[in-house]
């Protein structure tokens, strides 16, 4: 708070009246001059003031001038500064960390600058820090969450100051959380970033991704894809080892290409045995690597003993079921038999051997009462029902009423306006790729057709939509599941979209991995749970989605919840999805591998319990990329009004940093105003006054 004091002086009355102060004030001293008889000059001298005083307190009076002074307040606008601290600030560049290169430029003239501002330092969560603490922090977390940090900004000044504006100092990379730019937008006020790094990268090797092949089939070789990257190795070579159980079981040497080009390495793996198993990826070190920690992944495969037994019945032919078809035929994990529909051919097919059943397109004829009958008992009972609804069904009305919950068009299909999206259940396995939650999608043409009139008697988790218009959703229904499809022109988005990247593989790893899916062997259990991601980089979030349901196996939304992660009770955060459905969090879970055991509760009663496995894998999403991101810190400072410069040239952004302080409160008091009542008993006191001198000296 800065306090300064202005003094005025204002006329209420008529200002012309001043015009007569000098000839009164003559005409007083000619007066007396011509005074008789004469007296001593010191007393002439007295009489000529106290007569022009009062003459001018008569002036003052018809003027009413009013003597004030002014108190004004000014405060410093409030500017938040928030200092990266994640573990990328560590990274060394020209023989300097990124955090020291902070230190340096804060020690100079950059720390006057924002030394009125208040600081925060954060990475995957903000704290309030004071300028004398705040390079004195070690770093921390392992993910940068920028947009937290910016909503946490505005939060920190007092009830008087509003936010002026924020100083973001980072490299720019963020990897968790909300996107930064709309949080920066949300902030409404000029963001002023400072870039820390080389938009160069280190010397480094990193393992960015690993996929690992569909459901193995026990005493039969797979492959394992990696995705590899690379800076400062380009020739050079490198072994990678994969391992079960602490043995290697497959190697690789792979010489590295063009620097920052993500490498695919595809690995022969040898035959496991069934189960759920745990793989190693490691690849060598390289001398001179920046970090060590991203060359190492982990990742689960399922072992299955034998391969899925598959139906697949089809209304009549087209060229969606052609691609269906070459696309499941493709797959060796499965024993699958295609046939075009027949009169009574439920009669002639035993459900319970098979593991998957595909209804493509049937018509209301087709799919008949006691067809419907037959299908909702196989999946009652275990089975998985792939149902693709098109335009044969459309067409004929829709299929006859059962108590299987299908998407079921009841008028023609109508053009799509757009391609499919991920619907709110983007990590489900039927559209999960790795770790990417499905963005080719939006690459690909629109559908033929899609729903115009939609009957959806259930709800669950919609897989893909076109305008809100699910396309695909994912139940479960009794024991078993089923996913349900409507729309037409599948075959088009694989086809036209052949130039586009990977994406001509997207729908067909829909049409795979839905039916991998469905054949997972399910229990008679009232509470399922499944990993969203079987492995979890450090400083992600592990995520278990749980499905809970009743003694009449209708989904149950009201559970409580008790958890252990290797035999310790870790409880984690709780999200209620609605229709039975749940979502269980814990953040920043150690690198390692955790079994968890969960049993749902209501009412201290137990509704069941269920079990699995997950891992978090070493590397973690700060060491994925370790470039300065400018596009990034450009981008936010441009949303809002901002500006960006490199940490260097700081200088250029000085005024914006430490702006001037303005004006909070301007407080207005009078001092002297000349127009009360006792002003006219000063004038008659010292006409009084000046009488008695009069008579005292001799005069009239």
């Amino acid at each position: 708070m800065i306090d300064s004091l202005d003094t005025g002086l204002t006329l209420h009355g008529t200002w012309w009246w001043l015009l007569f102060w000098p000839p009164v004030l003559w005409f007083v001293r000619h007066t007396y001059q011509q005074t008789r008889p004469p007296i001593s000059t010191a007393a002439l001298l007295w009489l000529q003031l106290l007569r022009s005083l009062v003459f001018s307190m008569l002036l003052a009076l018809l003027i009413a001038p009013i003597l004030s002074y002014v108190l004004k307040q000014a405060e410093y606008p409030l500017v938040v500064t928030l200092i990266d601290n994640s573990q990328s600030m560590t990274i060394r560049e020209a023989g300097t960390s990124r955090r020291q290169a902070v230190a340096d430029s804060m020690s100079g003239g950059l720390g006057l600058a924002l030394q009125r501002s208040v600081v925060g330092i954060f990475s995957d969560h903000p704290v309030r820090s004071t300028w004398s603490n705040v390079l004195g922090t070690p770093t921390s977390g392992q993910a940068t969450n920028i947009g937290s940090a910016l909503e946490q900004a505005p939060r920190w000044g007092t009830e008087r100051q509003r936010l002026h504006a924020a100083v973001i100092i980072s490299d720019g990379r963020y990897n968790l959380g909300d996107h930064p730019v709309a949080a920066a937008q949300e902030l409404g006020v000029p963001i002023y970033a400072l870039g820390v790094g080389s938009a160069i990268p280190p010397d480094d090797v990193q393992l960015v991704s690993v996929e690992p092949p569909g459901p193995m089939l026990s005493g039969h070789p797979a492959v394992l894809r990696i995705f590899l990257r690379q800076w400062g190795f380009t020739g050079r070579r490198a072994q990678i080892d994969v391992s079960l159980q602490d043995s290697v079981v497959a190697s690789e040497v792979r010489r590295f290409a063009d620097p920052g080009v993500l490498e695919q390495v595809d690995i022969p793996l040898p035959p496991m045995p069934a189960g759920l198993q745990s793989l190693s990826i490691r690849v060598a070190s390289m001398e001179g690597e920046i970090t060590h920690q991203n060359n190492v992944a982990t990742t689960l495969v399922q072992v299955r003993p034998h391969r899925l037994n598959v139906l697949a019945v089809t209304g009549g032919a087209s060229p969606d079921f052609a691609f269906l078809h070459r696309t499941l035929a493709a797959d060796s994990s499965l024993t699958i038999q295609f046939f075009t529909h027949e009169r009574g051919w439920i009669d002639n097919v035993d459900l319970s051997d098979l593991d998957v059943l595909i209804l493509h397109d049937l018509s209301r004829q087709q799919f008949g009462a006691e067809t419907a009958r037959r299908v909702e008992q196989f999946v009652q009972t275990g089975g998985g029902l792939l149902f693709i609804a098109g335009d044969r069904q459309a067409n004929s009305g829709g299929v006859v009423s059962s108590g299987l919950p299908l998407l079921v068009p009841t008028r023609p299909l109508k053009s799509a306006s757009g391609p499919p999206v991920i619907g709110q259940h983007g990590q489900h396995p039927a559209i999960r790729h790795t770790d990417d939650t499905g963005s080719d999608w939006s690459r690909l043409p629109p559908l033929l057709g899609m729903a115009s009139a939609l009957e959806r008697p259930a709800e669950g988790p919609v897989l893909l939509s076109v305008d809100s218009t699910p396309v695909a959703m994912a139940v479960t229904h009794g024991q078993g599941r089923l996913i349900t499809t409507v729309g037409s022109g599948f075959w088009r988005l694989d086809l036209l979209a052949s130039g586009v990247g990977e994406t001509p593989q997207t729908i067909r790893r829909f049409w795979r991995q839905s039916v991998q899916w469905l054949g997972l062997p399910e229990a008679t259990r009232k509470v399922r749970s499944t990993p969203e991601q079987a492995v979890v980089k450090h400083g992600q979030a592990a995520q278990l989605q749980i499905e809970v349901f009743d003694e009449l196996m209708q989904p149950f939304s009201n559970a409580d919840f008790n958890f252990t992660l290797n035999g310790e009770i870790h409880r984690p955060t709780i999200q209620r999805l609605g229709a039975g459905r749940y979502l269980a969090s814990w953040p920043n879970l150690v690198p390692g591998s955790y079994s968890y055991e969960l049993s749902a509760t209501s009412q201290d009663v137990v509704l069941g319990d269920d079990r699995g496995e997950f891992s978090v894998a070493v590397q973690t999403l700060e060491m994925s990329d370790q470039r300065l991101d400018e596009e990034m810190l450009q981008q936010i400072a441009q949303a809002t009004g901002g500006a960006y410069r490199s940490l260097a040239r700081w200088p250029e952004l000085a005024e914006k940093l430490s702006p001037p302080p303005s004006l909070d409160r301007e407080t207005k008091h009078a001092a002297i105003e000349v127009a009360q009542s006792w002003w006219l008993f000063l004038i008659i006191g010292g006409l009084s006054i000046e009488w008695i001198l009069r008579k005292r000296w001799g005069l009239l």
